[in-house]
């Protein structure tokens, strides 16, 4: 799209942010509290418009503090209970293994955060896309055109970052995303479903019934369920049709009021998240967890340290390269490390058949998953599978030499 810059509205500002999803919000609460001057713009005309599970963690909640109540938290769960195509043997994993979940609503947990950043004197302009940008001779952002309440602002940025998902215009025009990978996702919102625990959440994997991701079954409490599948290669809607046809016991009388659909990111973060003055948070990064396309959690501890670092930079007259890219090393330290584990464990996964999967949900616990799929103590499941003669060569060393 082609913007001209002449005849608009101005507006300075020290920190612009783009997007108010997960990142966006954190990084705005977190900048807002140095006392710099922090605009973000939201292009959706609600916060959460993008279709999500809604399924988190404790220990997300506890990023921020947020106060967990009826309001934010439509069910508790207990259980995660992950099926092998055939759906016998499915492993089980306790909600002591991993802190304990919940079925929340978004818009309520971003609406949390931004109340923070709001509270500390941030801006923020919803129905506000960002249309186009400018770079100067250094190869920073010096502009940005923002369509605000009819208007096109020029906004004039001391620092942007860019939390605005997967066609993030920044993301795409001045970072390398060749390693970028998405898939598609659809999920029903299905009233007066007769499903066998409320509190237990259902994931399936293979071929099956996702081919190259997985289905899942969240409750959402009084029987309203999200179903949703993240596969390639197939028609989604045609999946969840048969997966529901499969399970008629669950659906007979059961009727869907939603349905969503969007891309997630599952090729793992980008190689560099900061260019110039501009950083990348979020589903711009690529900063999901493949294996799971979990994506709240780690996209708000990378909005969290972007938005100190930016601050700092604004406060100590330093914004460079050089200063901003704290925020790529301090982030890969520990979540960078597990998203690029997770995706050579996703890369294993897919190379094993439906019947492999069926023999593997015989070995493994609920831990063994919980660190597969979050790039976390790969090795102990390695050398757990290596005492097995079947699994010792076709995947056992594979795990081994994730580093």
């Amino acid at each position: 799209m082609h913007v001209t810059f002449n005849s608009m509205i101005e507006r300075n500002v020290d920190i612009l942010v783009i997007g108010a999803g997960p990142a966006g919000v954190s990084v705005a609460a977190i900048a807002s509290q140095y006392g710099v001057n922090v605009l973000i713009v939201e292009k959706g005309t609600r916060l959460a418009a993008k279709p999500c599970a809604e399924a988190t963690s404790k220990s997300t909640l506890e990023e921020f503090n947020i106060k967990i109540d009826s309001r934010l938290v439509r069910n508790k769960i207990k259980t995660v209970l992950v099926y092998p195509p055939n759906e016998q043997n499915p492993v089980e994993i306790k909600g002591e293994e991993y802190g304990g979940g919940f079925i929340i609503d978004k818009r309520v947990l971003l609406e949390r955060i931004l109340e923070k950043a709001v509270d500390k004197g941030a801006e923020f302009w919803l129905n506000s896309p960002a249309l186009d940008f400018k770079v100067d001779d250094r190869g920073f952002i010096s502009e940005v055109i923002v369509a605000h309440e009819g208007e096109k602002v020029k906004v004039k940025p001391k620092i942007v970052v860019a939390c605005d998902g997967v066609g993030s215009i920044i993301a795409q025009k001045l970072f390398d995303r060749s390693g970028y990978a998405v898939i598609p996702t659809l999920q029903y919102i299905i009233a007066n479903a007769k499903i066998p625990s409320e509190d237990t959440i259902m994931i399936w994997v293979g071929r099956r019934w996702a081919p190259l991701g997985y289905l899942w079954l969240f409750p959402r409490g009084g029987g309203e369920v999200g179903l949703g599948l993240g596969a390639r290669g197939v028609s989604l809607r045609e999946y969840l049709n048969k997966f529901i046809k499969h399970h008629e016991k669950w659906f007979k009388k059961s009727f869907i009021i939603e349905i969503g659909s969007a891309p997630v990111p599952i090729g793992g973060q980008i190689k560099h998240v900061v260019k110039g003055n501009v950083m990348v948070c979020g589903d711009a990064a690529g900063q999901v967890i493949p294996l799971t396309g979990a994506g709240i959690h780690s996209s708000i501890v990378a909005g969290k340290i972007a938005g100190r670092v930016a601050a700092e930079a604004i406060l100590e007259e330093n914004v460079t390269e050089e200063e901003l890219v704290k925020y790529e090393r301090e982030y890969n330290e520990y979540w960078g490390s597990r998203i690029r584990k997770s995706l050579k464990v996703l890369k294993i996964i897919e190379s094993l058949s439906d019947e492999d999967l069926n023999r593997l949900a015989k070995l493994i616990g609920g831990q063994d998953i919980i660190d597969l799929a979050n790039g976390l103590n790969v090795a102990r499941v390695g050398l757990k599978l290596l005492k097995n003669p079947y699994f010792a060569f076709k995947m056992a060393r594979k795990l081994l030499e994730i580093t």
